[in-house]
């Protein structure tokens, strides 16, 4: 009995073994499906960087309790830079990626002003985000005021005009997520919603603004009609994948890549060269969806 158990446990070594490189080496697969798309073609000769094992930071102070996954850095053409996060069990399959790059999937909204998350005087003496619910609400709101012909709004104005109509919640960075240690701020995405009405209403812009359940369905014909949508989700920061966050982004496109349908964002808190950069996140990792329409429509 004991000899059986013995060949057992052996036997069964290479088979962990192999599914633990299985999983490492997916990467490489997924990899070659993304740059073989037509928008990605001056990636061709791109590599992958060190994919190891990302486990969330154990003591984070708003919790996430998102699994771990595979983390490849992306090294392309003429010193661009991008990254690849896939699944560390099951199948393996894509999580997301993005590629700074200003080259986008031809079916993404473009002309979407963007703008990055900025400090503000805190009322504790410090620095304090300006926080990714009015910062990402702004670049939609701008895109509207754009496309209606009206002047083209400053988006720090257009941001802080819409976080005066939040409660906003103040979080302390003790985990690392900005350089220099600001306060992180949050707000609920459903209030934001309410604040952009009242912000289209005040400027006369005849549009209709609605806060729903995300559904990927629902997001694709937004997406194909043009309509930019302020999404909230909990993902991992792009470039310290061991930190999460429940988050707030604008939504421009929509794809499916490695049988995994995926959601195109403007992320107001990832550092990139090329501004209009997409970063490609799975559908599961949303929960809301904002959207702003023609009232015609």
């Amino acid at each position: 009995m004991i000899r059986m158990l013995s060949l057992l446990f052996v036997a069964t070594l290479p088979a962990v073994a192999q599914k633990t490189v299985t999983l490492k080496e997916r990467g490489a697969f997924i990899f070659k499906e993304i740059i073989a798309l037509p928008w990605a073609e001056s990636w061709k000769k791109a590599t992958l960087a060190d994919p190891r094992l990302i486990k969330q930071k154990e003591d984070l102070a708003q919790p996430t309790n998102l699994p771990p996954v595979w983390y490849a850095a992306i090294n392309g053409p003429e010193g661009k830079t991008g990254y690849l996060m896939w699944e560390s069990s099951g199948e393996g399959r894509l999580m997301e990626f993005a590629l700074d790059d200003p080259k986008q999937d031809a079916k993404a909204i473009s002309d979407i002003p963007t703008i990055q998350q900025f400090a503000l005087p805190d009322a504790e003496g410090g620095l304090i985000a300006s926080g990714c619910v009015p910062t990402s609400a702004a670049s939609l709101l701008a895109f509207w005021i754009n496309q209606k012909k009206q002047a083209k709004p400053d988006l720090q104005k257009l941001t802080l005009t819409l976080r005066k109509q939040l409660r906003m919640f103040r979080f302390p960075d003790t985990d690392g997520f900005t350089k220099n240690g600001m306060a992180l701020a949050g707000a609920l995405p459903h209030s934001m919603a309410k604040a952009l009405n009242q912000e289209v209403q005040s400027r006369k812009l005849e549009l209709t603004v609605r806060h729903l359940r995300f559904s990927m369905k629902h997001f694709r014909g937004e997406i194909e009609a043009g309509r930019p949508t302020l999404l909230s989700c909990t993902v991992r920061v792009p470039h310290k994948p061991h930190l999460s966050w429940g988050h707030a982004v604008v939504g421009v496109a929509a794809t499916q890549i490695d049988g995994v349908n995926l959601v195109g964002i403007h992320d107001n808190f990832y550092p990139t060269n090329n501004p209009w950069t997409i970063r490609w996140i799975r559908s599961d990792d949303f929960r809301s969806l904002t959207e702003v329409k023609p009232n015609e429509e």
